[in-house]
C-alpha cells in the first residue's frame, strides 16, 4: 500500500516538526510521495529547493505559485516571467497554489482575480496542472477559469474543497479532481456528509495541507503528511470500502494528474 499526499508545506522555513521526525513518520505511514505546494514566490523557491534536495525513498516534488492572500504585492507581468523561469527546474510538477479567496481578503479582490488569470494562463502555456484554493469566490471563480478555458483544457485539483453540492458539480463538470483533507474526518452536519459522500473517488486526492487541517485525534497538534493514513482511514470507514482501495485509487489519481 502506498498514500500520496497530494498538498504540504513541509518546506516552510518554520515548519513545527523536525525534518527527520516528518520523513520518518512517512515511512512508518507508507506515505510514498508528496506535493510541496508555493504559497508566494520566495516559498515557491524553496518548495523546488526542499523537493530537490531532500527527495530519497520518499518522492517530493513541488507546486509554484502565488497564494490569493498574496495577490496585491506582486507585478503580474514580471511574477510570470519569474515563475516561467522557475518551472524550467526539475521536481516542478504544478502551478499552485493560487485562486480566490474572499473569505479573509487579505488582498483585494481586483488583484487576486487578475493573478489567477495571469497564472492560469501560464498554467496552460506549460502544460502543467494546476493547485487551486477558492474559498467563498466561486461566482467570480468559474467565469475566470472558464474564459481561460477557452484556449485550451485546464487540469487541476480544488484543493481543500469543503463548499456545496453545487460548486462540486461545476468541479466535476469540468472535470476538476477534489482535495480531501482532515476536514473531512470531522464532519457532522447532513448537508456536509452529504456533499462529501458524493465527490467519486475517480476524482478524489488525499492532502493534508500541513502544517495545518489536522484530522479527527489530532486535533490542536501540528498536521504532517503521516497524517495522510487518517483521512485514508476515514474514508475507507465512511464509504464501506477497504484502506487498500481508497490508497490505490487516489494514489493513482495524483500520480496521473501531476505526472509523478
Amino acid at each position: 500500500m502506498k498514500i500520496i499526499d497530494s498538498h504540504c508545506h513541509i518546506h516552510d522555513k518554520d515548519f513545527p516538526i523536525p525534518q527527520s521526525e516528518v520523513f520518518e513518520n512517512m515511512q512508518n505511514a507508507k506515505i510514498s510521495k508528496a506535493i510541496c505546494i508555493g504559497e508566494n514566490l520566495e516559498n515557491s523557491k524553496l518548495a523546488v529547493d526542499f523537493s530537490t534536495e531532500n527527495s530519497g525513498e520518499i518522492k517530493l516534488f513541488s507546486a509554484i505559485g502565488v497564494h490569493p492572500h498574496e495577490a496585491e504585492k506582486y507585478n503580474p507581468k514580471e511574477l510570470i516571467a519569474e515563475l516561467e523561469q522557475l518551472s524550467k527546474k526539475p521536481k516542478v510538477v504544478a502551478i499552485g497554489e493560487i485562486g480566490l479567496d474572499y473569505f479573509y481578503e487579505n488582498s483585494n479582490r481586483e488583484a487576486q482575480k487578475t493573478l489567477l488569470k495571469a497564472q492560469l494562463e501560464l498554467a496552460q502555456k506549460l502544460n502543467l496542472p494546476v493547485s487551486f484554493h477558492v474559498r467563498e469566490a466561486f461566482e467570480d471563480f468559474w467565469p475566470i477559469f472558464d474564459e481561460v478555458s477557452k484556449n485550451g483544457k485546464i487540469r487541476g485539483v480544488l484543493h481543500s474543497f469543503t463548499d456545496s453540492k453545487e460548486n462540486l458539480n461545476e468541479a466535476l463538470k469540468r472535470d476538476l479532481f477534489v482535495g480531501v483533507n482532515g476536514i473531512s474526518t470531522f464532519v457532522k452536519k447532513p448537508e456536509e456528509l452529504e456533499m462529501f459522500a458524493n465527490i467519486p473517488l475517480s476524482k478524489t486526492l488525499i492532502e493534508t495541507d500541513s502544517p495545518f487541517l489536522a484530522p479527527k485525534g489530532k486535533r490542536g497538534k501540528p498536521n504532517q503528511p503521516a497524517f495522510s493514513k487518517l483521512v485514508v482511514e476515514d474514508l475507507a470507514e465512511k464509504r464501506q470500502i477497504s484502506i487498500e482501495e481508497i490508497a490505490k485509487i487516489t494514489s493513482k489519481n495524483t500520480e496521473e494528474l501531476f505526472n509523478i
